[in-house]
C-alpha cells in the first residue's frame, strides 16, 4: 500500500492541533502507529497531565511533522473514530494535501523587542482585558518567544503589538509554550504562533530578519 502521507514513517513523532469554535488552537504531542489505507493513519490520542483529550467521531484537527533535513509539513485531517485498549488511539483521515511549512516563516532570530500582550478573561459574566509590556527574546515569521509576568496555560489566546523599526504591527497568536525563567523582571517564557496576522506584517518581520542575518554573515557571527 501506497501512502499519501509525504515523507512521513512509523513512529514519527507528531504535534496535532486541535481547534475549537472561536478558533483557539491547543497542541499536543502525539506519534504514527500504523497506517491504515494510503490516506489513513492510526495516532497516540493527545494526553494532557497524565489524562486523555478526547476527541470525537468528525473532529477536524491539523497535523504537523518535521522531516530531518527536508523541513516541516501539515495536512488537516478529520477523526475517523478513537479506541483505549492498552493505549489511547485515534484513526484520521487526511482531509487536505500535505502542505511544507515555508522554512523561512520558522527561521527565529535572537532579538530583544517591546511588545505589548493582551489577555481576556472571564470573571462570572464580566470580562477584563489585561495588558502588560513584555520582551521578544526572539521572532519569526510564524511566533516569537515572550518574557512576561502574566502566567499563561497552553491554548491561550492572545494580542501582540510591536514596533520594527517604523512600523506597528499586531495580530492574534496562541500560547503553545510555557516555561517559568529566573529573570530580573519577567516570571514565564512563552512560546506563541502567530494565529491572526497580516502578510504584510508578516513580510515585514521575515525582511528585518533577512536584514540582521546579512549584519551578522558580514560580522562573521553566523
Amino acid at each position: 500500500m501506497e501512502s499519501t502521507f509525504e515523507f512521513l514513517e512509523l513512529g514519527m513523532k507528531l504535534d496535532i492541533a486541535i481547534i475549537d469554535a472561536n478558533d483557539k488552537r491547543t497542541f499536543y504531542p502525539s506519534q504514527v502507529l500504523e497506517f491504515i489505507e494510503p490516506d489513513e493513519l492510526i495516532i497516540s490520542g493527545p494526553m494532557k497531565k497524565g489524562q486523555l483529550v478526547l476527541l470525537h467521531k468528525d473532529e477536524e484537527i491539523k497535523v504537523f511533522y518535521n522531516v530531518e533535513s527536508r523541513g516541516k509539513y501539515t495536512f488537516d485531517a478529520r477523526i475517523i473514530s478513537r479506541e483505549y485498549k492498552k493505549i489511547y488511539i485515534l484513526r484520521i483521515k487526511r482531509t487536505s494535501n500535505v502542505r511544507k511549512i515555508q522554512l523561512r516563516d520558522y527561521f527565529r532570530l535572537p532579538i530583544t523587542l517591546e511588545v505589548e500582550k493582551s489577555f481576556t478573561i472571564s470573571k462570572g459574566n464580566n470580562k477584563e482585558i489585561i495588558t502588560e509590556t513584555c520582551e521578544a527574546k526572539d521572532i519569526s515569521g510564524g511566533g516569537m518567544k515572550l518574557y512576561c509576568k502574566h502566567k499563561h496555560e497552553i491554548g491561550d489566546e492572545i494580542q501582540w503589538k510591536v514596533k520594527i523599526k517604523d512600523n506597528i504591527l499586531e495580530g492574534k497568536a496562541t500560547v503553545v509554550r510555557v516555561e517559568q525563567v529566573d529573570a530580573f523582571n519577567y516570571k514565564y517564557s512563552l512560546g506563541i504562533s502567530f494565529t491572526d496576522i497580516a502578510e504584510k506584517d508578516r513580510e515585514i518581520i521575515i525582511k528585518y530578519i533577512f536584514e540582521h542575518q546579512r549584519i551578522l554573515r558580514i560580522k562573521g557571527l553566523i
